[in-house]
């Protein structure tokens, strides 16, 4: 089970949805660069896996809903949970509203 699971409704369709991840994606990745070891996306890009040196997380897109799952890795990384996740929270908000 995920440290941190967020998932959110949203009515952008597949390819809205798909420009609105990839802006979600490298968000994430400027933030913190040298926290990111790698990002790996699928074929269709409906769906992303980042992994660095505390955490490994999960980027999901379907019709109707986004989902990020974020792993954390070691005690300083769990400490910091509540921050990570407000930060996830408001730039999931940014890309798709409620």
């Amino acid at each position: 089970m995920a440290d941190i699971s967020l998932q959110r409704n949203h009515s952008f369709g597949i390819d809205s949805g798909k420009e609105k991840l990839a802006r979600l994606v490298s968000k994430f990745q400027q933030s913190n660069p040298s926290l990111i070891d790698r990002i790996d996306w699928n074929a269709d890009k409906t769906a992303a896996e980042a992994e660095g040196k505390h955490f490994k997380a999960q980027f999901a897109l379907t019709t109707a809903q986004v989902k990020v799952d974020i792993d954390l890795k070691g005690f300083a990384a769990k400490m910091a949970k509540g921050m990570v996740q407000t930060k996830l929270e408001k730039t999931v908000g940014e890309e798709f509203p409620a």
